[in-house]
């Protein structure tokens, strides 16, 4: 009995450990595990989503980042000079807002135009989305522009 319950566990362990693994390998290009609801486009709808916890954060610093300048008095300058987005629509929702919940993660998108990802966040107080769009540009890669979902 003692040898059985041995076996089992190591075939569980082994288990782990190879789903752990594959997690790993695929952490560039599966961002998000699973996703089940409404779409992140629909701002009222309710969804459960598992990301990757092996992805690349390095996009995800740079939003938070962002957002974090967004809330701030420079936010009008920021949107229009570094991002060409309407101020009108993006600042006064963001400083209403005292949290940003990422809910989905685009995997990047090859295409002849270039590079492309858009990170979905709710912002729950106002019941909006903020998309942050990343892409490449003449300087790498990095956020292009922003815009709200009501």
């Amino acid at each position: 009995m003692y040898a059985v319950k041995t076996a089992f566990l190591a075939v569980l362990t082994a288990a782990l450990v190879a789903s752990l693994v594959l997690l790993y390998v695929h952490r560039f290009d599966r961002p998000m595990l699973y996703y089940y609801g409404a779409s992140p486009e629909v701002v009222h709808g309710r969804a459960v989503a598992f990301l990757n916890p092996f992805r690349d954060r390095h996009d995800e610093g740079l939003a938070k980042w962002l957002i974090g300048d967004l809330r701030t008095a420079q936010c009008e300058k920021i949107v229009r000079d570094r991002l060409q987005a309407e101020p009108a629509q993006i600042c006064p929702v963001l400083r209403s807002n005292s949290g940003a919940t990422l809910i989905w993660l685009g995997p990047r998108q090859h295409d002849p135009r270039g590079d492309s990802r858009q990170l979905f966040y709710d912002l729950p107080e106002d019941k909006v989305r903020l998309l942050v769009y990343f892409g490449r540009d003449e300087w790498g890669w990095g956020i292009r522009t922003v815009s709200v979902l009501r």
